[in-house]
């Protein structure tokens, strides 16, 4: 049984500084070309954490465009991830297509 918990401003701000520090540990092993040092299992928890969040919030909002900065990802980095993601959802590009028009 899960113990329900009420998210507070406090978890917030300590999200928000986990984040921050994400992002220059991620750059610094960018930068040391360490990636394939990254186990996979850390990388999909990173990339459900973050999906998770994005959907939580939309729940709450409704629809928003996905916060991405344009100099955040290069089109390759998207397209990568793109990939992975349907691939690892077993969905196809006919089916993509038809949900990506669903909520207008």
């Amino acid at each position: 049984m899960t113990e329900n918990t009420i998210t507070t401003v406090p978890d917030i701000a300590e999200l928000s500084a986990v984040i921050t520090r994400l992002g220059e540990l991620v750059q610094h092993v960018g930068d040391q070309e360490l990636g394939a040092e990254v186990s996979d299992e850390q990388i999909a928890d990173v990339l459900y954490a973050a999906a998770r969040l994005f959907s939580a919030k939309t729940d709450r909002v409704g629809k928003i465009a996905w916060p991405i900065r344009e100099d955040a990802l290069n089109a390759t980095e998207t397209v990568v991830l793109v990939t992975a993601l349907l691939d690892a959802a077993d969905v196809n590009l006919f089916d993509m297509a038809i949900w990506y028009r669903r909520a207008e």
